[in-house]
């Protein structure tokens, strides 16, 4: 609801309503300048106090794991036994590049942010930069599509340093993988590829599925379609970000970010190139007929060059015709030595050569048609035509561009009644990228089929981590203030976001009809009246040289109060009542009425009367013109005009 004030009066209750509700629910975004209120500690004291607390193993309760599966579910207990145990290192070669890139020579290591918020917190970390990395780890247990369960991915991404061009994408490797996992690299056979890429301003959140075809067997990627402009926070605000995938048996698939659905869709209809191959493809086996023609124009063969046609002659000539204007000086040049230029002493005529002053124009040939040797100026030859080429017609053997027959295609299958099915199962999680920025980390890594364990997983890990990061950065001044507080507030409660546009909208428009708005006039409903009746106004102003019918000068008073003008209205208004009773036949009698009609509403029936009254009024003026030409009246003796207040007719 949008308030708008009232007449004398504004209304800011709702925003300052509004104002306080954003604040209720804001954490305290700022510190004391001085000194803190709770113990009199110095901010900058206080800063360099900050303890992180102790990790706590994010265990899943049983009643959300009872009726569910985990398939993984890694946080990285500790520094020792994971890489070269549970995670391997590959050791393969990335084929179709250089000898010195082609290794997966990329370092990995178990490690804690560059700035801990919570201590004994271990993620996956990438090392190294401007190298191929490859690492991988098997399922406790594979995940299979043709269950009719739900696939749920979450795990954490935390770019320290920014990326400028790599990626922080994992892979669903698919069954088989887990018997060489130190061969693990860009070409073993994946299920789904999810997570952030970026080598480019815009970046973006993956989402590939590798479909087997169920006639032939093939295998093809489908890229799921999505924004061109996905937010540079999540590679440059060097911030933990919590990515999680939905995949629904019904083939449907969500993808959010920090609990924020960035994009979802369905793989029957949603991703590039579609899943449903093509009813009808071109026949392989068709060949076009020697005898198809498909030019559409040839050259007229029977066609001869005119005799006039001359090859010879060239496409521009000299105009015979051009004469030397008569203020052209052949004895000057348009360019001259410097006169007033200066050899500069350090100049050495065996390193520089023999000086020469720098030349200039001519002041003798300025402002005339031109210097030096004339010219006759070159100009395009009217006879030239070029060389002569047989002239196009249309062919009379046209058949029109070939095409191949359509078939049936045999590869052809309706994958919606078991959207799923050609997604192979999964056995191990891979991490492989090229990456040009290190300090990458990987933590939380969970394969489920509950939503209710990814959000618990969630609670007990990212949201902590958040809590901590954001207190790490207010002890140090990061993100301090206002501004930041509100912003940190939206993002976990979007719904703030709408409670700020009111508040800042509201008070402008407030201010807007206040400051701008149109004033109503004084004069209520009674304007309409008057003006069609000619009722004198309160600020009506005498007019210099007005005169009655009688001759003589009108004086009106300067000052007309309101009350004379209504007066002046209801008297107006008596006599036309008077004067229709008068008029109306003695069997009709006029309603009584219970209640007295305000001046608006004898306006209102006036003017329903007037059309009314008007065809009357048309014909009684008619038959009164026919009978003054018959029989003329004397007319009555003038009476004085009485005095009005107000306007008065001009004298004529």
């Amino acid at each position: 609801m949008i308030l708008v004030p009232t007449r004398g009066r504004i209304s800011w209750a709702a925003t300052l309503t509004l104002l306080l509700a954003a604040t209720a629910v804001l954490q305290p975004a700022a510190a004391v300048d001085d000194e803190d209120e709770e113990g009199g500690i110095p901010i900058d004291k206080k800063k360099e106090e900050f303890v992180p607390i102790k990790f706590v193993e994010p265990k899943l309760s049983t009643e959300v794991t009872k009726d569910a599966t985990v398939h993984m579910w890694e946080y990285f207990r500790g520094r020792g036994g994971i890489i070269g145990k549970t995670w391997l290192k590959s050791k393969a070669k990335k084929d179709g590049v250089e000898a010195e890139i082609s290794k997966y020579n990329g370092e990995w290591d178990i490690g804690t942010p560059s700035e801990v918020s919570i201590e004994g917190d271990y993620s996956l970390v990438v090392k190294t930069d401007a190298r191929h990395h490859a690492i991988a780890s098997k399922l406790s247990k594979p995940f299979s599509f043709d269950e009719g369960k739900t696939l749920v991915m979450q795990y954490e991404v935390r770019f320290e340093e920014g990326q400028n061009c790599g990626g922080g994408y994992v892979k669903l490797l698919s069954q088989g993988a887990e018997k060489t996992l130190e061969e693990f690299n860009d070409k073993t056979p994946y299920t789904i590829m999810f997570g952030p890429d970026k080598c480019s301003p815009a970046g973006k959140i993956h989402l590939i599925f590798r479909y087997r075809n169920p006639v032939n067997g093939t295998v093809s990627e489908h890229h799921a379609r999505q924004s061109d402009s996905i937010a540079a926070s999540y590679w440059d605000d060097h911030k933990t970000h919590l990515y999680t995938l939905t995949v629904k048996p019904d083939g449907s698939y969500t993808v959010t970010v920090d609990y924020k659905s960035l994009y979802y869709g369905s793989i029957l209809k949603d991703v590039t190139p579609a899943l449903e191959p093509p009813k009808l493809i071109a026949d392989p086996d068709d060949v076009k007929p020697e005898d198809w023609d498909e030019r559409k124009e040839i050259e007229d063969e029977t066609a001869t060059k005119p005799e006039d046609w001359d090859e010879s002659a060239p496409k521009e000539i000299v105009d015979e015709s051009a004469e030397k204007p008569a203020d052209w000086l052949e004895d000057e040049q348009p360019l001259m030595p410097d006169p007033k230029a200066e050899k500069p002493d350090d100049w050495d005529v065996d390193m520089d050569g023999e000086w020469e002053p720098p030349m200039i124009e001519n002041p003798a040939c300025v402002g005339i048609s031109g210097c030096g040797e004339w010219k006759r100026p070159i100009i395009k030859n009217p006879a030239y035509k070029g060389k002569w080429r047989l002239p196009k017609i249309a062919n009379p053997a046209f058949k029109g561009i070939w095409a191949p027959r359509q078939i049936d295609n045999p590869a052809y299958f309706d994958p919606s009644d078991a959207p799923l099915a050609g997604l192979e199962p999964v056995t191990t999680m891979g991490i492989e990228l090229w990456t040009m920025s290190k300090n990458i980390l990987f933590d939380n890594l969970l394969i489920t089929d509950s939503e209710a364990v990814a959000k618990e997983a969630a609670a007990l890990t990212f949201d902590i981590r958040k809590t901590e990061d954001s207190r790490l950065r207010s002890s140090k001044g990061d993100g301090a203030g206002i501004f930041s507080g509100l912003v940190d507030a939206a993002e976990d409660k979007p719904w703030l976001w709408a409670v700020y546009v009111l508040a800042v909208i509201i008070p402008v428009i407030i201010i807007a009809v206040f400051c701008f708005g149109r004033k109503s006039g004084p004069d209520g409903p009674d304007v309409a009246y008057r003006k069609k009746y000619d009722v004198p106004t309160a600020d009506d102003e005498t007019a210099p040289g007005l005169v009655n019918e009688n001759g003589e000068e009108v004086q009106e008073d300067e000052e007309d109060d309101e009350a004379a003008v209504q007066a002046e209205v209801v008297k107006q208004l008596e006599k036309r009542n008077e004067k229709r009773r008068s008029s109306a036949s003695p069997g009709c009698k006029t309603p009584a009425s219970g209640k007295k009609k305000t001046i608006r509403e004898q306006i209102e029936a006036d003017d329903s009367d007037d059309s009314s009254d008007n065809s009357a009024a048309g014909d009684a003026k008619a038959s009164a013109s026919e009978k003054d030409e018959v029989e003329p009246t004397p007319s009555p003796a003038a009476k004085p005009a009485p005095k009005k207040r107000g306007r008065a007719k001009k004298a004529e």
